[in-house]
């Protein structure tokens, strides 16, 4: 008896989730590839979709084109590694932005550790945030980020926010080439000139 009540509830919420697929999935994909915030996506969608299931699409095709990653594609095990001493803003812009042109996008990453800090971190995340724009935290907060390090594709929108926080913030951030198989460690303890 039991089983007949479960059957509708699941066949319902498969249409539930085939409607919104159909309403506003292309929509959430279109606007994830344009590099859209949640909040900008929420603003976008015609069809009433609820933030809990917009971000699981946003995570969904951000891990599908590999913008966003649980895991490097190659093993960091035989990549150098060079700590960066210096935090001046220009010569990280112009060594993150030399990097990214010589590895290509497809081939640059940066750590993403924020979404250990959800829960009991708020505080940290808005003094990490600090030096950012409001449409760049937009933009990190409004990513769906597990509870462990992931690794962002340094397209256009996150070079952006990368290079601010590498400049700007004490944040301990790896920036993975995978071409060229270095990786640039920026720590909180290397700041200077």
């Amino acid at each position: 008896m039991s089983g007949k009540k479960e059957k509708p509830q699941y066949f319902e919420e498969a249409l539930m989730d085939f409607t919104h697929d159909v309403a506003s999935g292309g929509a959430v994909r279109h606007l994830v590839d344009l590099g859209y915030s949640t909040d900008q996506i929420m603003r976008e969608l015609s069809f009433p979709t609820a933030r809990g299931r917009v971000e699981q699409m946003v995570y969904r095709r951000m891990a599908e084109t590999g913008i966003l990653l649980e895991e490097l594609p190659v093993s960091t095990e035989h990549m150098e590694l060079k700590r960066i001493k210096s935090r001046n803003p220009a010569r990280t812009c112009t060594l993150l932005r030399g990097m990214v042109e010589q590895d290509g996008e497809e081939n640059s990453y940066v750590s993403c550790p924020f979404g250990m800090w959800r829960r009991d971190r708020e505080k940290r995340m808005q003094d990490a945030f600090a030096c950012l724009t409001g449409r760049e935290k937009e933009y990190l907060l409004g990513l769906p980020l597990p509870m462990k390090i992931m690794y962002h594709r340094m397209n256009g929108r996150m070079s952006e926010i990368a290079i601010q926080l590498a400049s700007a913030s004490d944040l301990e951030l790896q920036f993975y080439f995978l071409k060229s198989r270095q990786i640039l460690e920026f720590s909180k303890n290397t700041r200077t000139g």
